[in-house]
């Protein structure tokens, strides 16, 4: 919280920053982190949780990149024991994340409180099941928790379930430069700095460290049951611990199924032995393989036409939405799909579908009408990209870090070019909004390094935070007349840039959005000394020659 505001300052200024909600109370919690604060904000009747990176920080792309994994990561989470992430927005204070209220307090909070809570009954188990059974979730969808502290542990005021909260510091592939812990509770090979060891016995270590630190705390008599299986989770050697969370759950409560499953398995395997290796003789053996590759990563479907997946929306419209399929070269996704003699008009991808595939083209049909979020994010190999008329939302990072585009070409039925939507098109060089866009959403062009010309529509009205942060070699502008909102640090690191043309004759108001000198910014004639006199203008030379 910022020492200068009294907390009805602090209230009435994040209240006034939170636009785009009908705020109906916010108070500020505090914070024990250096990089956020916290409050807890009252939105249509229902309570929220809401973590705001601190205004010094708000123009660091690290913490930037951390709130984006934070939220990626937890929106897809739906397990009753992770905290439930809700939405990811800007304000004037930077970027901000409303989560789930939890009614409860943190493990120290509870141990202060009531000390022997933990000796009673079967809190104690309680609490280690359910902290496991969160971090199997995480572990499920490909990520390492990796922070885990009695900070990050809440206990709801009614049952004292457990609530996992903070997933800032986590293990996410796409964002392993924002990896953190603390290292009371850090495995050694954390503390070590191994990060390509890090995998599921790495949290298992520091839940075995958590519930060892409770048992001190409380004066909890554990039996030699579960003495056993906390020293195993604490192992120094990878090896010596569980291999998973599974494992451990089975250990804690008796669960000896496995055993039965491996008797059924063997027994399955003997019986279909001699069938099976005579399957893998076949030419169809690579198929099915492949196949079943497949088809353990890809959502549910209704529709496989040329490889690619389909879900079925509407029987009554008879319309169809891309959801994956097997990884191609060259994607290719239908207008129209034929099956069980209907033929149905695909009008929408969905998010995630094609996210991370190797292909050099896609095609996407005049028809389609949505895509998704980071439907084609991180599909590095295409070298161009027409998005169809017909398409009128685009999602959050839909096409985030194709680094190889060259060529790209947007629909006129667009009203708002997304959060993220073309983030780090490296090899971009050319680009030409068409007439219809009106929003510039955050940081929708940041990192198009190659980048050098810009044409913009004059229906365009408003260009967010950061829209060509780090556009290194874009040389000038034209801002139409049409634009009277312009964010923070729209211009920050482009090196390259001489000239912005701002068509405006009254000067908007602007916060930050240079950090550079020599710029010459043209506006119309008789303009010259409105602008001299606008903060954040008149750091440029102005000249009244439009």
């Amino acid at each position: 919280m910022n020492n200068n505001h009294s907390p009805e300052e602090e209230e009435r200024r994040v209240s006034h920053a939170l636009t785009g909600h009908e705020t109906e109370e916010i108070k500020p919690l505090g914070t024990k982190g250096a990089t956020s604060c916290s409050y807890r904000v009252r939105i249509g009747g229902k309570e929220h949780f809401m973590k705001q990176l601190r205004p010094e920080l708000k123009d660091d792309w690290r913490y930037r990149s951390a709130y984006q994994k934070e939220y990626e990561v937890g929106r897809k989470i739906n397990n009753p024991y992770i905290v439930r992430y809700e939405s990811i927005d800007e304000n004037a204070n930077g970027l901000y994340i409303l989560m789930e209220h939890v009614n409860g307090h943190t493990l120290d909070e509870k141990l202060a409180m009531d000390p022997k809570y933990f000796s009673r009954g079967n809190n104690f188990e309680k609490l280690f099941t359910q902290i496991l059974k969160g971090l199997k979730a995480l572990h499920e969808a490909n990520v390492a928790y990796m922070d885990l502290k009695p900070d990050n542990v809440m206990l709801t005021q009614v049952n004292g379930d457990v609530k996992i909260i903070d997933l800032g510091f986590c293990f996410a592939d796409a964002y392993s430069h924002t990896v953190g812990c603390s290292y009371e509770y850090a495995a050694p090979e954390l503390q070590e700095g191994a990060l390509e060891r890090v995998d599921a016995r790495t949290d298992i270590y520091a839940v075995g460290r958590l519930m060892l630190y409770v048992k001190e705390a409380a004066c909890v008599n554990v039996s030699k049951r579960l003495q056993r299986i906390i020293d195993r989770c604490i192992q120094p050697d990878m090896q010596n611990r569980y291999a998973n969370v599974n494992e451990v759950l089975m250990d804690l409560t008796h669960r000896r199924k496995w055993m039965m499953r491996l008797t059924i398995a063997s027994v399955l395997i003997l019986s279909l032995a001699l069938g099976f290796f005579t399957f893998s003789k076949t030419s169809a053996y690579k198929f099915a393989k492949l196949e079943l590759k497949w088809w353990l990563r890809q959502p549910a479907y209704d529709i496989s036409y040329d490889e690619v997946y389909y879900r079925i929306l509407s029987e009554d419209s008879l319309t169809c939405i891309a959801v994956g399929g097997r990884e191609l070269k060259d994607l290719y996704i239908h207008k129209e799909v034929p099956h069980n003699g209907k033929t149905y008009k695909t009008v929408a991808i969905e998010s995630e579908a094609f996210a991370g595939w190797k292909i050099e083209s896609v095609y996407i049909p005049n028809g389609v009408r949505e895509i998704g979020d980071m439907a084609f994010n991180r599909c590095h190999e295409v070298l161009s990209l027409d998005i169809p008329q017909s398409v009128e939302r685009i999602g959050i990072k839909c096409f985030d870090d194709m680094k190889s585009i060259r060529n790209l070409s947007l629909s006129g039925n667009l009203k708002k070019i997304s959060h993220n939507a073309f983030t780090s098109l490296h090899s971009l060089k050319r680009l030409n909004v068409p007439e219809g866009v009106e929003i510039f959403d955050l940081d929708c062009f940041a990192h198009c390094s190659s980048l050098e010309k810009v044409t913009l529509p004059s229906t365009l009205t408003t260009i967010n935070r950061g829209v060509f942060w780090n556009c290194g070699n874009l040389k000038e502008i034209i801002i139409p007349a049409s634009v009277h909102t312009i964010g923070e640090y729209v211009f920050y690191h482009c090196n390259s840039l001489t000239d912005v043309y701002n068509y405006s004759p009254i000067p908007q108001s602007v916060p930050p959005i240079f950090n550079k000198q020599g710029i010459t910014l043209h506006v119309p004639k008789g303009s010259e000394k409105a602008y001299s006199n606008t903060d954040n203008w008149n750091v440029a030379n102005v000249v009244g020659d439009i």
